[in-house]
């Protein structure tokens, strides 16, 4: 916006001599100097120029009488705007902005000269408009000539369009987020429908009569179908399955098989409704949790459903369990990974948690908490059922192609090692590495400081490299490795520590070597 002179070339103090500021009373400026160099006359109430410009829109603008109403309420509006801070010079291209920022109408001598000194916010606004014959405004929402260098009526129609395309966007943008909700709402409805066995695969109705289970065997497909029941349910898998998925292992998924066991359908459904009866309804929502276990064990659970502890067929696999006697899940599919055996398949179960109780720390084999459905660890990856009617084996997702630590069998790197790091640490002392000397080498789930101080709590003892008995290592190859090996000393992966703790008792280096 032209300032008119400055401090340097106008001295006068004679305010009687001073040029009109082109803002007048509704200067925004704040420079001290600013005001010793133009003349700023009070406010007068007197309609404002746009109220004006409203007059004259109503006795001279041949549009109808409606126009001239919308036009009136877009003057009111302008009248409420922030100057744009370019004013009747404004260089900007964008139509909307003409309906963000007001601009005086009355020009002055300076809006003929071309002079400026206000600074461009960015090169590409300093960029002079190629002024083009006529209409005003080009394609788009771009004009194709500086405000300064229109005429009184083609302002008016310019600010009477700006707020039009304001109000058509802003209709758009109301529009969009009605079609939002809908897609919201429709994939509520689709995880109700799942929740509550709604979302029925083709022949699964005819199924759920039956007395035997039925395995439905759900492909991977390019194409999504919208609506299709199967790929919901092989996504749903799919997608659980990479979820939480942490680590440097990286399977795929080869195939789902969704599983419908009639008699296991209707006991999970009965639970569910008493539990939304008895906790309400919050409670009654179920989640989904992967349960590892042998090949063996995976079809009899799903054509039957799971045992728990003290009921007749059950067996531990591991120990008494550590928060509790029941059924163990988790959301991390690697944490089930570490109790399968024999197999490239992981169940996952819809869960009826309820009321659940975390624990605060180990409770090796204990019972249900009084006041509780299920019990959770304190790391909150582990969830423990005791009441088999709150589980529904849903799926039996098949992967293959595992890339990196992993291995089959109770020896193996089973979970990554920042979790077992985690749960070793909450096991009490014990003397499993009496007689052992460790050396330690890579990086691992904490620093050797602080890997020493576990080994030491549990019997162990920090060696020097002539010393050390058993080498722990994140390395396959390296003088270090290849000394070990010369000397037939055990190298073993960092697992094997963690794993020793967690049962404690040493394994066999064999299981975990590289």
């Amino acid at each position: 916006m032209t300032d008119g002179p400055s401090a340097s070339k106008k001295l006068k103090t004679d305010d009687s001599s001073l040029p009109q500021c082109p803002y007048g009373a509704e200067c925004y400026r704040k420079n001290p100097q600013h005001f010793k160099e133009f003349v700023h006359p009070p406010k007068s109430p007197t309609t404002s120029s746009a109220s004006s410009t409203t007059a004259s829109v109503t006795h001279t603008d041949p549009h109808s009488v409606s126009d001239v109403i919308n036009f009136s309420a877009s003057s009111q509006m302008i009248s409420e705007l922030p100057l744009c801070k370019y004013g009747a010079k404004c260089y900007r291209k964008n139509l909307l902005h003409f309906a963000e920022f007001s601009h005086p109408t009355n020009k002055t001598a300076n809006d003929e000269n071309g002079s400026d000194t206000d600074v461009y916010d960015s090169e590409e606004e300093k960029e002079k408009t190629e002024v083009k014959k006529g209409d005003i405004l080009c394609k788009g929402l771009s004009l194709v000539k500086k405000f300064s260098q229109m005429t009184d009526d083609e302002r008016k129609e310019l600010i009477k369009t700006a707020f039009e395309e304001k109000l058509r966007l802003q209709q758009e943008l109301e529009n969009a987020k009605k079609i939002v909700a809908e897609k919201d709402k429709e994939l509520s409805n689709l995880q109700k429908k799942l929740n509550n066995g709604l979302l029925l695969l083709e022949g699964e109705a005819e199924a759920l009569k039956l007395e035997t289970t039925t395995y439905f065997s759900l492909l991977p497909e390019r194409a999504y179908k919208e609506g299709s029941a199967s790929q919901t349910h092989f996504r749903l898998a799919e997608s659980q399955f990479y979820r939480l998925l942490t680590g440097d292992v990286t399977p795929t998924v080869l195939k789902v098989d969704y599983v419908v066991s009639p008699k296991v359908v209707k006991k999970f459904r009965e639970f569910q409704k008493k539990l939304k009866t008895s906790r309400g309804e919050e409670f009654s929502y179920p989640i989904l949790g992967f349960h590892g276990t042998d090949q063996k064990n995976i079809r009899p659970i799903c054509e039957n459903g799971f045992k728990a502890p003290g009921e007749k067929g059950f067996k531990h696999k591991t120990d008494s369990g550590w928060y509790g006697a029941g059924v163990y899940f988790s959301e991390f599919t690697y944490y089930s990974m570490a109790y399968i055996t024999g197999c490239s398949e992981l169940m996952l179960c819809q869960v009826l948690p309820g009321k659940v109780f975390e624990c605060p720390s180990l409770i090796h084999g204990a019972t249900l908490q009084t006041g509780y459905d299920s019990h959770m660890s304190p790391c909150k990856k582990e969830l423990v059922i005791f009441n088999t009617a709150a589980i529904l084996p849903c799926y039996i997702i098949y992967f293959g192609d595992a890339k990196g630590a992993f291995k089959y069998g109770d020896g193996g790197e089973l979970a990554t090692c920042d979790q077992l790091y985690s749960d070793a640490l909450l096991k009490p002392s014990s003397k499993v590495f009496t007689g052992m000397k460790f050396t330690l080498l890579g990086k691992m789930a904490d620093t050797h400081g602080n890997l020493f101080k576990l080994i030491l709590q549990h019997g162990g003892k920090k060696a020097t490299k002539a010393t050390f008995t058993v080498l722990v290592t994140t390395k396959e190859d390296g003088a270090v490795v290849s000394d070990a090996k010369n000397r037939y000393i055990p190298v073993v992966r960092e697992a094997y520590i963690y794993k020793c703790i967690l049962q404690n008792k040493k394994l066999l280096f064999k299981d975990f070597s590289l």
